[in-house]
C-alpha cells in the first residue's frame, strides 16, 4: 500500500496478569479511509484502537501514523468513547470546546468552528442545552462534535452508538459518514454489530483472541443510502462475516 497514512507493525499487547490481549497484529489505513474493527467482546478490538492512539503503548512492534511514531496521545488524532462522556455542568457549546478550553481561553475563532461542528450534525438549536437535556443519541453527536473540534486527521470511535436503539443508530451512522466525508477525516471503528460495520467501512477486519482473522473490502458504492442496508449485495457481505465470526470461536 503505497499512500499508508495508520500502520500497525506486529503489533503486541499483554494487561498485567492477563492473556495476550493483541497479538502480532498488521493492519495498514489509507488517508480518507473508514475502517472498522469487528469482532465479539474480548477479542482485542478497543485494545487495538486505544494502541492507535497512543493510548497504550505497544509491548513488541510499531505504531505509525504519516510515518511518525505514536508515542502518546496526539492532537491529530480524535477518540470518541462509547459513553458520550460529556460535563453535566457545561453547555453543549462548552463541551465541545473543552480541547481548547483545557490549553486556553477559546477565541472567537473557536467558537464559530465548534458551532459550526454542531449545526453539521443537527444540533443547531442545541447550542445552548445541557447534556441533561438532551436524548442519547444527541449526546452523541456532541461527543463527535468535540472529538472533531482540534480538526483531527484520525478519528478513532469505541463503539460509540451501542447503547442506542436501532433508528437513532442508523440515522447517526449516516450523519457520521457525511461529516467525516466532508472534513476528509480518517476513521477507524470499533463494533460488534455486523451491519454497522458493512454500512460504514471501506473495509472491515474480523478479530478473534487478539489478532487479525480475516480483513475484507466492501465493495459497496458511496454515498451510502440507507436503502442499501436491504439490497442483495448487503445482506451478502453481512453473511460472509458472519460466517468468519462463527469459525473464529
Amino acid at each position: 500500500m503505497d499512500d499508508v497514512f495508520l500502520s500497525m507493525r506486529q503489533v503486541s499487547y499483554r494487561y498485567p496478569d492477563a492473556p495476550v490481549a493483541v497479538s502480532d497484529v498488521d493492519w495498514l489505513m489509507p488517508a480518507g479511509a473508514f475502517h472498522c474493527l469487528l469482532g465479539r467482546s474480548g477479542c482485542g478490538k478497543s485494545t487495538l484502537l486505544k494502541l492507535a492512539s497512543g493510548l497504550l503503548l505497544p509491548e513488541a512492534g510499531s505504531v505509525s501514523l504519516e510515518g511518525q511514531p505514536v508515542c502518546g496521545p496526539s492532537p491529530a488524532t480524535g477518540f470518541v468513547f462509547q459513553a458520550p462522556t460529556l460535563l453535566e455542568w457545561l453547555s453543549v457549546l462548552e463541551n465541545v470546546l473543552l480541547p481548547v478550553s483545557l490549553q486556553r481561553s477559546p477565541d472567537a475563532a473557536d467558537t464559530a468552528h465548534a458551532q459550526a461542528l454542531l449545526d453539521e450534525l443537527s444540533l443547531e438549536t442545541m447550542h445552548d442545552r445541557y447534556p441533561r437535556q438532551l436524548s442519547g443519541g444527541q449526546q452523541s453527536r456532541v461527543a463527535i462534535a468535540r472529538a472533531l473540534l482540534t480538526q483531527p486527521r484520525l478519528l478513532l470511535m469505541d463503539e460509540p452508538f451501542a447503547a442506542l436503539d436501532a433508528l437513532t443508530r442508523e440515522e447517526l451512522q449516516d450523519i457520521l459518514l457525511a461529516v467525516c466525508r466532508q472534513h476528509g477525516t480518517s476513521v477507524l471503528f470499533v463494533t460488534h454489530d455486523i451491519a454497522e460495520a458493512v454500512y460504514l467501512a471501506d473495509r472491515v477486519a474480523v478479530m478473534n483472541r487478539g489478532r487479525i482473522a480475516c480483513e475484507k473490502s466492501i465493495a459497496l458504492a458511496r454515498p451510502r443510502s440507507p436503502g442499501l442496508r436491504h439490497s442483495t449485495q448487503f445482506n451478502a457481505i453481512c453473511a460472509s462475516l458472519r460466517q468468519v465470526m462463527d469459525t473464529t470461536q
